[in-house]
């Protein structure tokens, strides 16, 4: 009897071997590099901004993943109604294995659309290093081929309203508002002055005037 039961634990133990291992899905914050912000599109609303923020979120790629492993970036509201773009990794990890890091990169992107002060109310986490917090203007180059810093590249849509906006007793003209709004900054930078946004006054025109 006693030999029997020894059998039968034997194969027990010889069974739980092929047993299939039991998995858990990870989703953890991660550190983002190689950041690039790129201007695009804002949308139809010629008021509006967008960006788009790529880079490579550092993942961990071992047995503890067999299925793989993806990355990604949100754009999260913080408290202080700042948007933060973080990145993350999502995966399947083994519960009875101990994973040793090997650090691999995965490409993702995210789209950041907001009103005109878009750039300054947004920031990058963990940039290189878990715990940074970087501005998205630190991120947003101008072509250093421009003869002039005061043309910097404009991207507004193509919606033909034209606008006229006022500041410091100049009128200031443009196909929509976007681009006047732009051409008042282009302005105020060649005459060597700075404004609030609320110190310039627009109104829609007639095509004739």
């Amino acid at each position: 009897m006693l030999r029997l039961i020894n059998i039968i634990a034997g194969l027990s133990v010889s069974l739980s071997a092929f047993a299939a291992p039991v998995y858990h899905k990870v989703k953890e914050e991660t550190v983002l590099r190689d950041v690039v912000v790129e201007p695009t599109n804002g949308g139809f609303n010629p008021d509006f901004r967008a960006y788009i923020v790529r880079g490579q979120a550092i993942r961990v790629s071992n047995s503890c993943f067999p299925l793989g492993v993806t990355g990604k970036l949100e754009v999260q509201t913080a408290a202080d109604g700042t948007q933060e773009v973080v990145a993350y990794v999502e995966g399947f990890q083994r519960k009875d294995k101990v994973c040793n890091e090997l650090h691999k990169p995965i490409d993702v992107a995210v789209t950041v659309r907001g009103e005109q002060n878009l750039a300054e109310n947004v920031f990058i986490r963990n940039v290189d290093e878990v715990g940074t917090l970087r501005p998205l203007t630190d991120f947003i180059s101008y072509d250093p081929g421009e003869e002039n810093s005061c043309n910097q590249p404009a991207f507004c849509t193509r919606e033909y309203r034209p606008t006229i906006c006022t500041v410091n007793g100049q009128e200031i003209k443009g196909n929509n508002r976007c681009e006047a709004m732009v051409n008042v900054k282009r302005y105020a930078c060649l005459n060597g002055f700075t404004f609030q946004d609320d110190e310039v006054s627009c109104r829609y025109v007639s095509i004739t005037e």
